[in-house]
């Protein structure tokens, strides 16, 4: 390993592995990763590169900076910023040769005049919401906005797409509404063949059994970070995620001694503490403060103390460990696993929320 004291490992060989089992679940249904935030921690360029080489159809971002870190990174493949955008970006999005979305009118004018300005043409995809209330156009107004997007010789209609709300909760009403609401419009409209329909994401392919149109739009899933169960035609999918350092520090505590900031831990008797050089200045919850576990020699032990910026300390009671000795904070280590699920549910958020949460002081190793 290199000279880091904490680090993340990405397993691009199971990342790709879990690409080719989606690509067996969807056919010829297009595909299309979602990389917005840092590629959900993983590393947004060296995870672009890899579904590029497994020729993935389309990668999505949340905004025109991070369609721009793709493009400098020579990533040739469609991008289709989610995201709304403003007046100033505009010249950006179409140098990038970035799909832009479309949500209200006013874009759409402000698209049209700069591209009858400069001689240009932009490609975009029609927004619809059907239930989400973000941002997408109502459906009410959907229809009008359509057609002045494919009658405009300014655009070049791409797609149409929404998204579900509650698509992670199987049964929830709100899924067969969105579903009707989007093929009611898709029926009126008759988009042609070229135009590419999509709506289902993550939770709506390993939970509906509908119609996944012309393309499935995903973020969790390939990563192996779906927060649900997954269903058994997905059981090859695994996370590529591990969070790793090395002991740094070995001491003694008597009974009865305060550990880390507010002596949030009291020992009970003398034991063995040890440091880990990894704090919430790295994205490592403070949450996990005295609950959280590790692996050390493939044993969980567990943090004890408020866990600071840049350390926290261990209790590893009457066993071994030494300075340098691999410490897994999610991942595996021999036969035992701390998932991100796991660490998620003590921090009462979801696994999406943790990931995004590392920053880039820890650096990023690939393992292919």
């Amino acid at each position: 390993m290199l000279n880091y004291s904490s680090w993340i490992e990405i397993d691009l060989k199971q990342f790709k592995k879990n690409i080719k089992t989606i690509r067996a679940n969807i056919k010829k249904v297009r595909f299309c990763l979602c990389v917005k935030a840092n590629a959900y921690g993983h590393g947004i360029i060296e995870i672009a590169r890899a579904a590029q080489s497994e020729k993935v159809d389309y990668l999505a971002v949340a905004s025109l900076l991070e369609g721009i870190k793709l493009r400098e990174a020579k990533i040739k493949m469609p991008i289709l910023v989610l995201g709304t955008f403003h007046e100033n970006q505009i010249k950006d999005l179409i140098d990038n040769d970035l799909e832009i979305t479309i949500s209200s009118f006013f874009k759409a004018r402000l698209l049209k005049e700069y591209c009858k300005k400069m001689g240009k043409k932009c490609k975009v995809h029609l927004k619809v919401d059907t239930g989400m209330r973000r941002i997408g156009v109502k459906v009410e107004t959907a229809f009008s906005l359509y057609n002045y997007l494919k009658e405009d010789k300014n655009f070049s209609l791409k797609g149409i797409f929404s998204h579900f709300a509650c698509a992670d909760i199987k049964d929830h009403p709100m899924n067969a509404i969105q579903i009707k609401i989007f093929e009611k419009f898709l029926k009126k409209i008759k988009p042609s063949k070229s135009i590419i329909c999509h709506m289902t994401n993550t939770a709506a392919l390993c939970n509906f059994k509908h119609d996944f149109y012309d393309m499935v739009r995903l973020g969790a899933l390939p990563f192996g970070c779906y927060s649900k169960d997954l269903p058994k035609r997905f059981s090859d999918i695994k996370s590529i995620f591990s969070v790793k350092s090395k002991v740094s520090y070995f001491k003694v505590v008597e009974k009865d001694q305060g550990i880390s900031y507010g002596h949030s831990f009291i020992t009970k008797k003398p034991i063995r503490i040890v440091t880990i050089p990894i704090g919430y200045g790295d994205g490592y919850s403070r949450a996990l403060s005295n609950i959280g576990e590790v692996l050390i020699r493939g044993r969980k032990f567990p943090i004890i103390g408020t866990i600071c910026m840049d350390q926290f300390m261990v209790n590893i009671d009457n066993r071994e460990a030494f300075i340098g000795d691999e410490v897994v904070l999610i991942g595996r280590q021999e036969n035992q696993e701390i998932s991100i699920n796991k660490i998620a549910k003590l921090c009462k958020t979801i696994s999406y929320e943790i990931l995004c949460s590392f920053n880039e002081r820890l650096p990023r190793v690939y393992i292919n």
